[in-house]
């Protein structure tokens, strides 16, 4: 039989949850800019015009251990640029080395030893999606390399 605290902690989460629940409609809410953070972008929902999309090519230089280092001598390009307000993320997340223009990228998501790098992302004006990026790895095609100053 539960205790008349467990019947109170039930009854004040359920109220929690329903102010939360109107509380994620204003569009405007804190909970809400938080939520968006943690989404995934939905590149439909952008306008096109605060989309930046990027391909460049990338080659595969040695594998260890599921990890492939790959050339990317154009990655700077695109995480150096004014509008990608989180291109040192990017950067840190693939292991980007300067120096040597090289990216750490799991195995499985290479094609082939030569492929193409597609990276997008929003800018700051994007709305609900502002700042948010997306990368994949396609086969390398020498027709699609896009202007990386889009």
């Amino acid at each position: 039989m539960a205790s008349r605290n467990d019947k109170y902690f039930v009854v004040g989460m359920a109220v929690l949850v329903v102010v939360a629940f109107v509380y994620m409609q204003d569009k405007e809410s804190l909970l809400t800019e938080f939520l968006n953070t943690l989404s995934p972008p939905n590149w439909d929902e952008v306008i096109p015009r605060d989309i930046v999309k990027s391909t460049i090519p990338v080659t595969l230089l040695e594998s260890n251990n599921g990890q492939c280092i790959v050339k990317a001598e154009l990655f700077h390009s695109i995480i150096d640029h004014a509008y990608f307000l989180k291109g040192e993320q990017l950067a840190e997340e693939l292991n980007f080395d300067r120096n040597l223009n090289t990216l750490m990228i799991p195995c499985e998501k290479l094609v082939t030893d030569k492929s193409e790098l597609t990276i997008w992302y929003a800018t700051e004006e994007a709305g609900k999606h502002a700042t948010k990026y997306q990368y994949w790895i396609n086969p390398w095609n020498n027709t699609s390399i896009k202007n990386i100053y889009n």
